[in-house]
């Protein structure tokens, strides 16, 4: 992880009363800001990454409740079939195309008429073949804006 995201991080976990650490109701909706592991992202959880870092090579993400000004939701989450590591082109692929199809069923409007966007992370080369990671995770994301709810049904 990147000194700088490590500073978001840390910035933002004392902004929001941080030192409790991430905390979950039993609906598993964040309700104390806190890191959480890649691989623990649940569909519904929402983040703030003020330095656009996602997609680096990161372990960890500050997740917040989505009623605190965020920038990314977690809308789904999908493995990649196993076999061989495909290279990042054919996984990238096949996480966009994933991710498109999931799109509406989660906000309400298909991807070309909404005010948002996504983006994604996937599996590296080193977390495919050490931790047998295939997960790709899909990330609505605001246009320049911050997110104050959840925009899941939302038809924006």
């Amino acid at each position: 992880m990147s000194c700088g995201l490590l500073a978001a991080v840390a910035m933002l976990l004392a902004a929001c009363g941080g030192g409790g650490g991430l905390e979950r109701d039993a609906s598993k909706r964040v309700i104390r800001a806190g890191p959480a592991s890649v691989f623990e992202l649940e569909i519904g959880d929402c983040l703030y990454n003020e330095l656009g870092q996602i997609g680096e090579a990161v372990l960890e993400i500050p997740l917040v409740p989505c009623e605190v000004d965020h920038t990314h939701e977690v809308f789904f989450k999908v493995d990649h079939p196993e076999g061989p590591y495909p290279g990042s082109a054919a996984i990238e692929l096949f996480a966009e195309l994933q991710c498109v199809g999931a799109y509406y069923d989660y906000v309400g409007v298909e991807l070309s008429e909404s005010v948002y966007y996504f983006t994604y992370i996937f599996p590296s080369v080193s977390t495919w073949n050490d931790d047998k990671d295939r997960e790709i995770v899909c990330f609505v994301v605001a246009r320049d804006a911050f997110l104050t709810a959840s925009v899941k049904g939302t038809k924006l």
